[in-house]
């Protein structure tokens, strides 16, 4: 398994968007930070796209207006004209990322 790390959340979010496979972002905190991230990859490797946060996004959701390109978070889903709702899957605990990859996060 690799991971993928990117640049900002709006990544994140316009992969997610364009992804047919997937429309959540999984979260887990780890080592004090946020990280969230989405699995891909092809048939014969996996990868794991994520971004890491010094803080909780907040709400069940991450917003993204594909107008202004405004990045929020919400409790609930936004049916407003230009605005897509993501819905973020908090894990308690896990065994998809090995925990030496999970250092390698840590560092990065």
């Amino acid at each position: 398994m690799n991971f993928v790390q990117l640049k900002n959340l709006r990544d994140l979010l316009m992969f997610v968007a364009s992804s047919p496979s997937s429309g959540v972002i999984q979260h887990i905190e780890h080592g004090g930070s946020h990280v969230y991230f989405i699995v891909g990859g092809t048939l014969r490797e996996l990868f794991i796209y994520l971004v890491k946060e010094a803080k909780p996004l907040g709400g069940g959701f991450v917003t993204y207006n594909s107008y202004t390109g405004v990045i929020g978070a919400s409790d609930n889903v936004l049916h407003e004209p230009n605005v897509s709702s993501f819905p973020v899957v908090d894990i308690v605990r896990q065994d998809l990322i090995p925990s030496d990859l999970l250092s390698k996060v840590d560092e990065l």
